[in-house]
């Protein structure tokens, strides 16, 4: 029977194509570990090395079998790290993924309160367009993601992470600049830049939205992906926008940041799938739940807080 040390065993010496160096790895003598391969290769019928006095190479087979077992030693892996955090509630390890823009509102509070926490969770980030990072939360290749909650929801949980007012973005030279609130109605004849609705659904609508109430529907004439580039779009004179508060961080020489009457409030959720047994996602959940708590209470915060239960 072929157990979890025979893969251990074969992976050493496909990664090595030296069975003694493969033996010093393991630490065990070349014998035993000849033996091992061989009654391996017994076992499945099939010769996994091509073996000459001065060469070992893989056969294809040989080849086949290595992918599936560094799959199988590294879902044992997980495996036991999943068990330590579960047993410590302090190992193991999460992948976050994020929009951009949550880089300038709750991301650094989330990831560095996390990491203070946690200490020994291992914790890697990749920003991502809102409309992929929800699908890689659905389907496990990412724990948790921060971002505008989708539309669909289907198989995820979310929590409130951050919620803030938007802003109009003008060009510096337009003459609107001098207004110290801003009516949308006054943005009537103007071009917008809009991240586009596949991209993130929420804000679009909140924008499209929030101009419709005004008495007008917006003309998009550029899409962008990414706040950022919106902003530099504006600063350039190709039209005006709105974007969440927190972005007039950026520093855009040619774009000015005014705030809206009325303004439409959009939220920022953590996403995390039903199924995803990954004990640090909870504690990363716990967490970020209790950042938000923290900063509604902070002094100079602009967030817009929780209703009055």
């Amino acid at each position: 029977m072929i157990e979890l040390r025979h893969f251990q065993y074969f992976v050493a010496v496909a990664q090595t194509l030296h069975f003694g160096r493969a033996a010093k790895q393991l630490h065990i003598s070349q014998p035993p570990l000849s033996r091992q391969i061989a009654l391996m290769e017994e076992e499945l019928g099939v010769k996994l090395f091509d073996r000459t006095r001065r060469s070992v190479r893989l056969t294809r087979a040989g080849e086949r079998l290595y992918q599936d077992a560094v799959d199988i030693l590294n879902a044992v892996a997980q495996a036991r790290r999943n068990a330590v955090a579960a047993s410590r509630g302090e190992d193991g390890a999460i992948s976050v993924g994020f929009m951009m823009s949550s880089a300038y509102n709750i991301l650094p509070a989330l990831t560095r309160t996390y990491a203070a926490a946690y200490p020994r969770v291992d914790m890697k980030l990749a920003e991502t367009l809102p409309n992929l990072l929800a699908d890689a939360v659905r389907s496990g290749r990412t724990d948790v993601g921060i971002m505008y909650r989708p539309e669909d929801l289907d198989g995820l949980d979310s929590a409130t992470v951050f919620r803030e007012e938007m802003v109009a973005v003008l060009p510096k030279q337009h003459p609107l600049v001098k207004a110290r609130v801003l009516d949308a109605a006054l943005l009537a004849n103007e071009s917008f830049v809009s991240i586009p609705r596949e991209i993130a659904p929420l804000v679009y609508d909140l924008v499209v939205g929030h101009c419709q109430r005004s008495g007008f529907t917006p003309r998009i004439r550029l899409e962008a992906n990414l706040q950022q580039t919106i902003i530099s779009l504006v600063g350039e004179g190709l039209g005006v926008a709105m974007v969440p508060v927190s972005m007039s961080a950026i520093s855009s020489g040619g774009a000015v940041f005014k705030p809206l009457r009325n303004a439409p409030v959009v939220e920022v959720a953590l996403l995390w799938s039903r199924d995803n047994h990954n004990p640090c996602v909870g504690t990363f959940v716990e967490n970020a739940r209790a950042v938000w708590q923290d900063l509604q209470h902070a002094p100079g915060a602009r967030v817009v807080a929780d209703a009055p239960v």
